[in-house]
């Protein structure tokens, strides 16, 4: 390894732990590389080139699309319906609202792609409902910042996308291996829930009054957020559409559901959502942009090959690959963005792993769960500084009332790990593997 390139890994981690911008951070560091590598500077133009390059992806016009479906998902009221569907589910047994919390995630999550979203649509939501029924609210912001996760593993999944574009593996094949182990984790935190029901004596709270009219209202509600994921799930693994498409699809479906069916999406309302989702698009593309810099970097010095030859040279068993790699991923949550950890080491490790013997595309879902729990880990988890803004909770006594919901995480991230077929059964039954 080159001084070069260990001194922008240095400049890279005293930014970020500096509290520099993510964005400013990679940019500087890229940049840097050409000043500090002898005879680089004339090539100053490759920045540029990959900074361009690296965003003129077709997969890569999925996110603004996805980050709009979710926007009018929430404006029109899709997530409350979403909600009453899952206390109709679940709101009957001891501790329903927090089962609803986890349901509610899972099934908005499979819509939206992403856990931030999840947080700022679902969290005030959530967290207000229970409290009013007088659960913690400390436990109430920890569960709804923990289930916010899951969705982005169960599929529509903004970060699958990713790794799909950056290791050229099936995006649908990565949809369907995500499923699974995403539930699971809902699972998990359901049985945590399940546990602290018995121990805090955890309030029922079922739909009152319910009657045949109440419920058919329910799913009716219901019925058209949740025909959402079938509609886009079932066409890119179907083939009749990419996830790009998939994703203009699924702003055409809320469009015409927010003005047809609900009749509360209005043009000022749909101004206000272009504009936020204009926002949270612009820092992503920015970091993809830069993050393609420093790729660019890692090839030209070689990095993986050096990698790979160190570690299958060394004969290492794949497990224990596997164990040091998911350490190394939950340490970088500690201060590194879920999509900066995805488009910087994706296309660093796929490659040394499927050396070894493991598929992509269990690859994928395993570091897509390590960089959803890297937003749990504390002290710099970005979901717990969201959860703490939209709760008015202070950020500490949040983490410490996540702790059994971080570890229930941990050990379905175990299980995904080290039984492949969690994740490859659905992709090998459809086909996309042998």
């Amino acid at each position: 390894m080159s001084i070069s390139l260990l001194a922008i890994i240095g400049i890279l981690l005293l930014l970020l732990l500096l509290g520099s911008p993510v964005i400013f951070a990679i940019g500087v560091a890229g940049i840097a590389y050409f000043f500090v590598e002898p005879n680089m500077s004339s090539m100053l133009s490759v920045v540029v080139h990959k900074f361009f390059t690296g965003m003129d992806v077709f997969i890569w016009l999925s996110i603004p699309l996805f980050v709009i479906a979710g926007e009018i998902m929430s404006a029109t009221n899709m997530t409350e319906r979403l909600l009453g569907f899952s206390r109709l589910l679940v709101g009957r047994l001891r501790g329903g609202l927090a089962y609803v919390n986890v349901v509610g995630s899972m099934l908005f999550g499979g819509v939206s792609g992403s856990a931030m979203a999840d947080i700022a649509a679902l969290g005030p939501v959530e967290i207000e409902m229970m409290k009013k029924d007088g659960y913690d609210r400390d436990f109430s912001a920890a569960l709804t910042v923990s289930s916010a996760i899951q969705g982005p593993i169960i599929p529509p999944s903004i970060p699958l996308i990713m790794f799909s574009s950056l290791t050229n593996t099936s995006v649908a094949a990565l949809f369907l291996a995500g499923a699974v182990p995403g539930m699971l984790l809902g699972c998990g935190l359901m049985t945590v829930v399940f546990i602290m029901a018995r121990i805090k004596n955890f309030p029922v709270n079922p739909i009152r009054d319910l009657s045949v009219a109440l419920v058919m209202r329910i799913l009716l509600d219901a019925f058209w957020s949740l025909f959402m994921p079938v509609i886009i799930i079932g066409g890119i693994v179907s083939g009749i559409f990419t996830a790009t498409e998939a994703a203009a699809v699924a702003v055409a479906y809320a469009l015409l559901v927010g003005v047809l069916a609900y009749r509360n999406l209005s043009l000022k309302v749909l101004w206000a959502i272009l504009d936020r989702s204009a926002r949270v698009t612009a820092s992503i593309y920015l970091i993809i942009g830069f993050a393609t810099v420093i790729s660019w970097i890692m090839a030209n010095e070689r990095l993986p090959d050096m990698l790979e030859s160190v570690i299958v040279g060394q004969d290492i068993a794949p497990w224990v690959i596997l164990l040091a790699i998911n350490l190394f991923f939950l340490i970088n949550g500690l201060w590194i963005s879920d999509s900066v950890q995805m488009l910087l080491f994706a296309p660093l490790f796929t490659p040394i792993l499927a050396a070894l013997g493991v598929s992509p595309i269990h690859f994928g879902v395993i570091m897509t769960m390590n960089v959803m729990i890297g937003l749990l880990t504390p002290p710099y988890g970005m979901a717990l500084y969201l959860g703490s803004a939209v709760s008015g909770v202070p950020l500490g006594r949040i983490i410490k009332a996540s702790l059994p919901m971080l570890g229930a995480s941990l050990v379905v991230l175990m299980l995904v790990t080290y039984i492949p077929a969690i994740s490859l059964t659905l992709p090998r039954l459809f086909g996309f593997i042998n």
